[in-house]
């Protein structure tokens, strides 16, 4: 595993968190060339999990961190890793019903890892549930 970015925001302030997405979609551009299917869907992975710590997981707190990271696997695959300073959640009922889209599923604190879910190859949390690592793959060039 190669490290290719960390930083930590504190905070909620929207500028900030902006700039933390811009920097991590630059960092992962230098890394390889990506098309625009694979721009739009690291980019969404990116606001959902950055966007679930800073809001659920430090409830938008001005004095709470958000500490990400991102690793090289190998050379069309990188690790993604968000952490906040939340309390966690039980992210083991979020995937409770897999096939199903019922009404907690939907909601707002849930349809953006199914999303996230969705579009990369691999999803861990940690056990207290307030950090995610993602694993996610581009097609070789």
């Amino acid at each position: 595993m190669k490290l290719l970015f960390k930083k930590q925001i504190i905070g909620s302030n929207p500028l900030i968190v902006r700039n933390l997405i811009s920097e991590m979609m630059n960092c992962i551009k230098e890394w390889n060339p990506l098309d625009e299917g694979e721009y739009y869907e690291f980019r969404l992975v990116l606001n959902e999990l950055i966007s679930n710590g800073v809001l659920h997981g430090n409830k938008g707190y001005s004095d709470k961190k958000v500490n990400v990271m991102i690793e090289e696997v190998d050379s069309t695959t990188l690790d993604i890793f968000i952490k906040d300073e939340g309390q966690g959640f039980d992210y083991k009922s979020i995937y409770q019903h897999n096939s199903q889209f019922d009404d907690i599923q939907m909601s707002e604190g849930g349809r953006g890892l199914i999303l996230v879910n969705a579009l990369c190859s691999k999803i861990q949390f940690n056990e207290r549930g307030n950090q995610i690592k993602i694993t996610k793959s581009i097609c070789p060039k």
